[in-house]
């Protein structure tokens, strides 16, 4: 059963078998390469960095003359292409349609622009909890956005203020329409919504006028444009479709079998194993000759189990795997081993000592490092952030100027397709305003080259670089997609824990951090707190230098602020950790990839998390006897290996939660 080609599946399969727990010397801290919720100098003088001299390299993660970097390739793939279905005939007569009533001379003032984005999305829930079936619910709709702009390109409905995208200016409704084809169901639904959203155009429109007027324009600085201008673009691809019906029954038994395993032991107080599939066929058409159909297919399979510690504290484990094909998904024996590793880091969790307020050499590991850079970077380079006076443009006026350490590189690239043979979540074509997908050099030896744009310019920058995203119903702003770093500074992986002792020492500490997976976190990006950021790891251990075993800590978070946090980092691994998860923002729920080799911080600033005083449950689970207390689990917490998945990253405008 397959939804398009996969990628590379026998890559994937050997990317996923050496994910599998391994217990290894404590000295050895190798990390496997892999993916990570429900719904970001030293000289190293026993390893020397190497050197590379190479600008980003579109084609591999890191150095293009590296042996060890080839295994890394990025693959692209052309969008298969098809024929127009008779319904982009129908969008495009009825956006010229109304499109001349809104300019005609009953407008109040006329629009300039009209485009519909009218998405067909086939959705399967198959949940299973305890080993059994909770859910399982399959479900078809369409909906439709409708963007309306009034004014002009340089100030229009859109235009920034307050902080507020919508949805109530006109800019994306998600309103539901008929799934069938009928021409005067359509045309009707089209008119009541562009009606509608006219009208709160129409009243965005003004309140924009009226903060223009009252604001002061410095000469020297003129205002960005508010909506930029594109070539037409014609993009076809052929309509798909998944059996749902047989995807869920194939996954069914897998799902219980995986649940109940994640469920066997009564410290483990809830579980879940949830399969999820999306399949979006996409019709938008604009008044400037845009037309573009394509598709998308989106799986996730995540498994999420919760314990509580004797003082009250929740704890969870949470791991995620994304697809864009039913053959990219793991084994299931890949999966039992995935269940049966998180339920016994949970209940190493459980009876872990609490963590101390503390500063000082770390190792963001992996995909911790790619959450720590979506998080706390990734989001300031957003077009949109650059024009809000409500935000903090910490890199507003940076282009040009250093922003990370010398030896590292940042690109988004939405072409990337698979990294390694593994699919990256952030992948697409075409964005949500009808602009061809683009590799960004975002830094470039340390120095900031650009920012993340859709159709809102920002100076000097004029056109869209393929970044407009958006959920269904939202406004769509400049995203993320797939942020990958790299790194012109590299020590073996092996070699990072060695190199975080070494520091440790150095600077006379009583140990280090390794921070192994983190579930995303929040960054104050507006100006009404201050320009900070706190990240909730999961799996946190200390490093002593003494030679005494890794210890596992729980309640940590950490806390900074973004140049400061930047300016610490020594050096890098050698291989990409690929976090693949969610991202919700102003413009709503997209899916996004961060990759990130390790990183080595110098110094790195954690505090006690809040967390509730609840009692543990009184009663037993059925058909359990009660254990003694603070009875330790039979793993040891050293363990940090972990398979491929990913982990919701969450933002809101000004606080990010995960969801």
């Amino acid at each position: 059963m397959s939804a398009r080609p996969a990628a590379t599946p026998a890559h994937l399969r050997a990317q996923a078998a050496a994910a599998l727990p391994e217990h290894r010397d404590p000295r050895d801290r190798r990390r496997p390469r892999g993916l990570a919720a429900l719904v970001a100098g030293l000289l190293l003088s026993a390893c020397p960095p190497r050197q590379t001299t190479t600008s980003p390299a579109s084609d591999v993660w890191g150095d293009a003359n590296s042996g060890a970097a080839r295994e890394h390739a990025i693959t692209r793939t052309r969008a298969p292409v098809g024929l127009p279905e008779p319904v982009l005939d129908f969008l495009a007569q009825e956006t010229l349609k109304n499109l001349a009533q809104l300019q005609g001379d009953d407008a109040e003032v006329p629009a300039y622009f009209l485009a519909y984005d009218l998405v067909a999305r086939d959705h399967l829930w198959l949940e299973a909890q305890d080993g059994q079936i909770v859910r399982n619910r399959t479900d078809t709709d369409r909906t439709v956005d409708v963007d309306v702009r009034v004014g002009t390109r340089q100030l229009d409905n859109s235009h920034p203020g307050d902080a507020n995208y919508g949805p109530g200016n006109g800019l994306g409704s998600g309103m539901f329409v008929s799934v069938q084809d009928d021409p005067l169901a359509l045309s009707q639904a089209l008119w009541q919504y562009t009606e509608q959203q006219y009208k709160d155009a129409l009243a965005a429109f003004s309140e924009a006028e009226s903060a223009e007027q009252l604001k002061s324009q410095t000469e020297d600085k003129p205002p960005s444009p508010d909506f930029s201008e594109e070539k037409p673009n014609i993009h076809a691809e052929p309509p798909v479709e998944l059996d749902l019906a047989a995807l869920s029954k194939q996954w069914e038994p897998r799902l219980r079998e995986v649940s109940a395993a994640l469920a066997a032991d009564p410290h483990v107080l809830e579980s879940q194993v949830v399969f999820l599939a999306w399949v979006d066929n996409r019709a938008y058409v604009n008044s400037e000759n845009t037309r573009i159909q394509g598709s998308q297919v989106r799986l996730r399979l995540m498994l999420q189990a919760r314990t509580q510690a004797d003082d009250g504290m929740t704890l969870d484990r949470f791991e995620s795997f994304e697809a864009q094909d039913p053959e990219q998904l793991p084994a299931q024996a890949v999966l039992m081993a995935t269940a049966k590793r998180l339920r016994e880091e949970l209940l190493a969790l459980r009876v872990a000592p609490l963590a101390e307020p503390y500063a000082g050499p770390a190792v963001l590991a992996g995909r911790a490092a790619g959450v720590f850079f979506h998080e706390i970077f990734g989001h300031r380079l957003e077009g949109h952030r650059q024009k809000d006076d409500f935000e903090g443009q910490t890199f507003a006026n940076m282009i040009g100027k250093r922003v990370l350490p010398v030896f590292l590189d940042m690109v988004d690239d939405p072409t990337a397709e698979t990294l390694g043979g593994v699919p990256l979540s952030g992948h697409y074509h075409v964005d949500d305003e009808g602009v061809p997908a683009e590799r960004v050099v975002l830094v470039e030896r340390g120095k900031l080259r650009a920012f993340l744009l859709g159709r809102s310019p920002v100076l000097p920058f004029t056109k869209s670089n393929g970044h407009g995203r958006r959920e269904r119903g939202n406004q769509a702003v400049g995203r993320q997609g797939n942020l990958i770093v790299t790194s012109r500074k590299t020590i073996p992986d092996r070699e990072l824990r060695r190199a975080l002792i070494d520091e440790v020492k150095r600077q006379n500490k009583p140990y280090g951090l390794w921070f192994s997976d983190i579930q995303g976190g929040y960054t104050i990006t507006d100006r009404s707190g201050p320009q900070a950021f706190k990240v909730m790891p999961l799996l946190v251990y200390r490093v002593w230098p003494d030679g005494r075993p890794d210890e596992l800590v729980r309640g940590v978070d950490i806390v900074g602020t973004p140049i400061a946090a930047f300016e610490t980092i020594i050096a890098t691994g050698d291989s990409p950790g690929i976090f693949n998860g969610m991202c919700v923002a102003e413009s709503g729920e997209v899916p996004v990839s961060a990759v990130s080799p390790s990183l080595l911080l110098r110094n790195l600033e954690i505090e006690r998390a809040t967390h509730e005083r609840g009692k543990p449950p009184l009663l037993p689970p059925p058909g359990a006897k009660p254990e003694p207390k603070n009875t330790a689990p039979a793993v040891k917490p050293k363990a940090v290996s972990s398979a491929p998945g990913a982990k919701d990253m969450s933002v809101a405008p000004a606080r990010r939660r995960p969801r």
